[in-house]
C-alpha cells in the first residue's frame, strides 16, 4: 500500500501535549513436494522476496519506460542483481531468495502484461532466484475509460447513488488520490476481473510449465491477488463507500440491510474469491494464490469514534483472508499488536500457511519495529509464514537512500538476517527492547501526571522537567525513538519521587 507519500514519513507534532497524537495507534503441486491445499508442509519452500514496484501514480518505484506501465527486463534484472549482491546468497529449494513485481494493474494492456510476466520469469531463471507477482486488483484503473464511463461500476456513499470522486488512500502525511473506488460486484467489473485474471494466470501457467520441466518449479513464489483489498472512502468527502455494491445485493433505502457493514464485508470477500478462483481456472496452482488485506493498527488510520471496526479496515475484516479460493496474506508493519493480532486470527482458523504480502521492520510513523530484522522475520517464519515480501528496497534511488524505510530494509543487521534465513539457520526472536505500545503508555502517563506533579514540586525540579520535556519533543520530531524512550523514563522517574 505504501506509495511515494508514505515513504516521506509522518510529520511529528511540536508540543508535548500532541506527542500522543504523533505516535498514536488507532484504538480499537509441481514444486517442493506435497502440500495440502491451504496448509503448510514440511517440504514447502519458504520465500523471502523483495517488492520491485513500478512507479505508477501513487506507487513509489522506478519509473516505467515512456508509454508503458511496466518495467523493462533490464530494470528488473538491475534490481535483482542489487539484492543478490547485497545479501550474498540466493538460498536453495527450501529457503529461497526472490523478488515480486507489481502492481500488475488494469491499466496495463494484455500485451504489456504478458511481456512483463515473461521478462520476470526470464530474470528469475537467469539469476536463480524466485519470482512472485503482486496484483493491484482495483486501484490503478484510470485508463480503463470503458469501465469508468459506466456509473454502475463506481461506488457511492449513500442511497442517492452519486459516484465517488476518487479513492482515498491514507498512505502518508497527505492522502493519495486514486481513480474512483470500483464497485466490486457490478456485472462489468466482474467480467473485467475474469478477463484480467485469465491473461495473468495463463501466462504464469505457461512459464511455470517451463520451470517445472527444468526442475526449477520452486522458483515460482506465487501470486498475491490484491493490494490491501477493501472498499475505501471518497477522496473529497472522506465518506465511507459501498452503497452501489449494496444495491447490487438487492438492498435499497426502503429495504436496507440489517447489517450494512457485514454485507460490505461479504462483498469484499466475494471479490477476493473472484480473483482467486479466476487465477486458478487460468492455470495458477491454487496453493500459490494468496490474498492481501490490512486489518491491524499500523499507524495510518485516524481515530474516529464514529467509525465501526469494519469501516476502519475498509470492510476487510481478518476473516475474509480465509477461503478455499486463496491462502491468507497480510500487511505486517510491526506497530502495536500487529503480530499478536495476526497470530491470534491464524490460530482461530487452524494455523494455515500464510504470507506477509507487504511490510518491513519499521512502523509507518517512523518508529522502529521489532528489536532486530531477525526478530521481525522470526515473528513470521517461526509462526507458519511461507512467504515474506519486503517493501522499500531501493525505493527512490540515491535521493532517498537515508529514508527510514530504506534503512530498515537495507541495513547491515537486516542483510545478516536475510542471509541467516537463506542458510536455513534458526531465527531468534528477541524479547524486550523498545516497543510502540510501551512508549505510548509512557507518554500518556506523562500527560496525565506531569501537571499535577509540577504543582507540588520545587522550582529546580520544575526546570528539570521542562528541559526533559523539550528534549523529548525534539527527539520525537527527529524520530529518535530509542533516546526518546529513555528521556520519557527520566521524566517518569521525576514524577515518581
Amino acid at each position: 500500500m505504501r506509495g511515494a507519500a508514505s515513504i516521506a514519513g509522518i510529520a511529528p507534532h511540536t508540543t508535548l501535549a500532541l506527542v500522543a497524537a504523533a505516535v498514536m495507534v488507532c484504538p480499537n503441486g509441481a514444486w517442493a513436494g506435497s502440500l495440502a491445499a491451504g496448509g503448510t508442509g514440511a517440504t514447502e519452500t519458504r520465500y523471502l522476496t523483495f517488492q520491485l514496484m513500478t512507479g505508477l501514480p501513487g506507487y513509489a518505484g522506478p519509473p516505467p519506460m515512456p508509454g508503458r506501465f511496466s518495467l523493462s527486463k533490464a530494470q528488473v534484472a538491475d534490481f535483482v542483481r542489487s539484492v543478490v549482491k547485497a545479501i550474498g546468497t540466493t538460498g536453495n529449494a527450501r529457503h529461497q531468495l526472490g523478488f515480486a513485481v507489481g502492481p500488475l494493474c488494469f491499466d496495463m494492456s494484455d500485451v504489456e502484461t504478458r511481456q512483463f510476466i515473461r521478462d520476470a520469469f526470464s530474470v528469475a531463471r537467469e539469476a536463480d532466484v524466485a519470482v512472485g507477482f503482486h496484483i493491484d486488483d482495483s486501484m490503478s484503473w484510470g485508463h480503463r475509460k470503458d469501465l469508468l464511463a459506466n456509473p454502475d461500476n463506481l461506488e457511492t456513499a449513500d442511497w442517492r447513488q452519486l459516484s465517488n470522486t476518487g479513492r482515498r488512500a491514507d498512505w502518508g502525511p497527505t492522502p493519495t488520490r486514486f481513480p474512483p473506488q470500483m464497485c466490486f460486484n457490478s456485472p462489468e467489473v466482474v467480467a473485467a476481473v475474469r478477463k484480467r485474471a485469465a491473461v495473468i494466470g495463463a501466462e504464469i501457467a505457461k512459464e511455470l510449465k517451463g520451470l517445472s520441466a527444468a526442475g526449477k518449479a520452486h522458483l515460482f513464489a506465487g501470486v498475491i491477488a490484491g493490494w490491501e483489498t477493501g472498499i475505501g472512502r471518497d477522496f473529497e468527502t472522506g465518506r465511507t463507500l459501498g452503497y452501489r455494491a449494496l444495491r447490487h445485493q438487492g438492498f435499497s433505502a426502503g429495504e436496507p440491510p440489517k447489517d450494512a457493514d457485514m454485507e460490505r464485508v461479504r462483498v469484499v470477500k466475494e471479490f477476493m474469491e473472484l480473483w482467486g478462483r479466476s487465477l486458478t481456472v487460468a492455470g495458477v496452482p491454487r496453493q500459490r494464490v494468496f490474498c492481501h488485506v490490512a486489518f491491524t493498527d499500523q499507524g495510518l488510520r485516524a481515530a474516529d469514534a464514529k467509525s465501526s471496526r469494519a469501516e476502519r479496515v475498509q470492510f476487510a475484516l481478518p476473516e475474509v483472508a480465509f477461503s478455499p479460493a486463496y491462502r491468507p496474506g497480510f500487511s505486517t508493519y510491526p506497530e502495536g499488536a500487529t503480530f499478536r493480532d495476526i497470530h491470534a486470527i491464524l490460530a482461530r482458523q487452524g494455523s494455515p500457511g500464510w504470507i506477509s504480502a507487504e511490510g518491513t521492520n519499521v512502523s509507518p510513523t517512523g518508529m522502529p519495529g521489532e528489536p532486530t530484522m531477525e526478530t521481525y522475520l522470526g515473528r513470521m517464519f517461526n509462526h507458519g509464514a511461507v512467504w515474506v515480501n519486503l517493501f522499500s528496497w531501493g525505493m527512490g534511488g540515491e535521493a532517498m537512500r537515508d529514508n527510514f524505510f530504506r534503512k530498515a530494509t537495507e541495513g547491515p543487521e537486516a542483510l545478516a538476517a536475510y542471509a541467516r534465513f537463506l542458510r536455513g539457520a534458526p531465527l531468534a526472536e528477541a524479547a524486550g527492547g523498545f516497543t510502540v505500545q510501551g512508549f505510548q503508555g509512557k507518554v500518556r502517563r506523562i500527560q496525565r501526571e506531569l501537571s499535577d506533579w509540577a504543582g507540588r514540586s520545587g522550582r529546580q525540579e520544575q526546570l528539570r522537567a521542562t528541559a526533559l520535556s523539550q528534549r523529548l519533543e525534539q527527539l520525537i520530531k527527529e524520530r529518535q525513538w530509542q533516546e526518546a524512550d529513555m528521556v520519557a523514563d527520566q521524566i517518569l522517574g521525576l514524577i515518581a519521587r
